[in-house]
């Protein structure tokens, strides 16, 4: 971001903080204190600056995780309950049809030691398990990383591979295509049979429907208006 970008981005947050600090005094002298309710202001996106998260049509973003940042995520993805995906240094894109389990942190980076790029990609049609960890990483398309995995800088998952639930693929470490990797460092298992690798298409297919009723189940705008109207309504019979 440019200097003059920075400069504009701070004089509109003084603009809305000396706002925000108007109407609680106006507030005050109503004797009108509401606003010191303690509310959760968790926000699903958040930008960082003019970096903001673009979600195509059909994405399902859990109310309590995160996207932060430059986020890419394309058409009917999924990122469950808990999960953190932050680009806050480089760019992160999630191609369509992938979910991102529940509590996963995904990040790039400023500088890939490895020398790859420092950015984040998961390819269409992903499954990223529980709790792993990923930065500055590739996971291409069709491909399955199990829950708790750990997938350090530069590493790379190509298409149509498989990394087992609890491993750690190394700095510049792969998963060749069509294989199945496991363990901490990740080594060779076995090879992928080809009722496995249709089964991946079907399973991100299914988990995209499975998102979509949960996406039916949560208003886009949140429900916390319903809760302010109603310690209001508590205020005005006291």
């Amino acid at each position: 971001m440019s200097l003059m970008r920075r400069v504009v981005v701070g004089i509109g947050r003084g603009f809305r903080e000396t706002g925000q600090a108007l109407q609680r005094m106006g507030a005050r002298a109503q004797d009108n204190w509401i606003f010191q309710e303690k509310i959760c202001r968790h926000r699903a996106l958040m930008n960082l600056f003019d970096q903001r998260p673009k979600l195509s049509s059909g994405v399902f973003v859990a109310p309590n995780a995160s996207v932060i940042g430059s986020v890419e995520i394309k058409d009917l993805s999924s990122v469950w309950y808990g999960a953190v995906i932050r680009a806050d240094q480089s760019t992160i894109h999630i191609g369509g049809f992938s979910s991102i389990g529940d509590r996963t942190v995904i990040q790039s980076a400023a500088i890939n030691p490895t020398g790859f790029s420092a950015r984040t990609y998961v390819g269409d049609y992903v499954t990223i398990g529980q709790g792993c960890i990923m930065r500055a990483c590739t996971v291409d398309d069709n491909s399955v990383v199990g829950d708790g995995c750990i997938l350090q800088e530069g590493s790379l998952v190509e298409p149509n591979a498989m990394l087992e639930a609890g491993s750690l693929l190394p700095s510049g470490a792969r998963v060749p295509s069509g294989e199945v990797y496991g363990g901490s460092p990740a080594a060779y298992i076995r090879k992928l049979s080809k009722e496995e690798l249709a089964q991946f298409q079907v399973s991100a297919e299914a988990t995209a429907a499975l998102a979509a009723k949960h996406a039916d189940e949560f208003l886009p705008y949140g429900t916390l208006y319903q809760l302010k109207e109603e310690m209001a309504a508590v205020k005005a019979k006291k």
